[in-house]
């Protein structure tokens, strides 16, 4: 968080005739990533396009106050290249937040579809002290690999090798206005269907509140009126909502980030560790998304990881939905889980839940 980046590679051959014991001379002396790769990273995130090809991108700066990294992988040479350090620009006057001069915007997730196209989510974030401060849903896609950038309208936007990010007034980016105060929260998720149909999963309060003391966490009258949402766009551009979602077990002083997935008929699942375990909403296609059934998926004993990602591989391949399990034992020891879920035998789960 804000450090500098650690960064080696193996000596050849590593992998396909590993030594029969590792020592440190099997690895390369620290290294940069690439010589004008900025070193302070936050939130290191990677992806693969549909050929395999290797992405990485990473915030540099702080929260409220930074700029998105790309990278990009070259298997043959061995080596990383910058396709931009500034993806998203930091710049601009933001007047619902004090005339905000500085932000930074925080991903839901960066995602190649089946065709190679690349699609992005994000809110800003006007000041590190608050998430108080974050606004707006924002959409942007790409079909040279992140080089250049077109809104949700599919006009272009930005061309990152003219060092021309996306800013915070660039149009057709904002899909969903949610102002600040909505306690919108940051960095949850987002999938793509079987349509390349982006899909995100967030939480906020319905209507905007502003506490009398303004701290980094809400108060206890905001947690109790968040409310997980889902939104999701259409093949013709329109974004839908299907939120706020029914909470059937109520405990929302404990909300936590979610993350979502689909399975080939495009319906939805959307899970998060709760303090009884990891639960999960799941929906329909044929009904839009509009009616959602809801269940546990584990008891209490994993009940302490936020935002966990999904092995993206093997629910493709498999229809396996495999995530990380924290739990959480006696005099706080911590444990360590694979959680594996056939997709399959949750819809038809879901199918028989009210």
């Amino acid at each position: 968080h804000c450090n500098d980046l650690r960064y080696t590679k193996s000596k050849a051959g590593f992998l396909t005739h590993p030594p029969e014991e590792i020592s440190t001379d099997d690895f390369e002396p620290a290294q940069a990533l690439a010589p004008e790769a900025p070193q302070t990273v936050t939130y290191p995130r990677f992806l693969n396009d549909p050929g395999e090809n290797l992405f990485f991108l990473y915030r540099t700066g702080s929260s409220g106050n930074g700029d998105t990294v790309m990278a990009t992988y070259d298997a043959v040479q061995g080596t990383w290249s910058i396709v931009a350090c500034r993806l998203f620009s930091r710049e601009g006057t933001y007047p619902p937040w004090d005339n905000s001069t500085s932000r930074n915007a925080y991903l839901h997730d960066v995602l190649f579809d089946q065709t190679g196209r690349l699609h992005i989510t994000w809110v800003y974030r006007e000041a590190g002290k608050s998430w108080a401060s974050n606004h707006d849903l924002h959409y942007a896609c790409s079909d040279d690999n992140g080089i250049t950038w077109q809104n949700n309208a599919g006009k272009k936007i930005a061309d990152l090798s003219a060092n021309t990010p996306i800013a915070l007034d660039t149009p057709g980016i904002v899909v969903r206005e949610i102002p600040v105060y909505s306690w919108l929260m940051n960095q949850c998720g987002m999938t793509l269907d079987a349509h390349n149909r982006p899909h995100v999963a967030t939480f906020h309060m319905a209507e905007p509140f502003v506490p009398e003391k303004l701290e980094h966490n809400p108060p206890a009258e905001v947690l109790n009126r968040l409310a997980f949402y889902h939104y999701w766009r259409d093949t013709d551009g329109t974004w839908h909502s299907s939120g706020p979602i029914p909470e059937p077990h109520p405990n929302q002083s404990r909300i936590r980030r979610p993350n979502i997935v689909t399975d080939p008929h495009d319906n939805v699942c959307l899970y998060w560790a709760s303090p009884e375990g990891f639960r999960c909403h799941i929906a329909f296609a044929e009904d839009r998304y509009q009616n959602w059934s809801s269940f546990f998926l584990t008891g209490p004993v994993f009940n302490t990881t936020d935002a966990c990602k999904h092995d993206r591989w093997r629910l493709r391949k498999e229809g396996v939905l495999s995530f990380s399990g924290e739990t959480e034992g006696a005099e706080g020891a911590k444990g360590y889980a694979l959680l594996d879920f056939n997709m399959n035998d949750l819809i038809r789960a879901a199918r028989k839940t009210p």
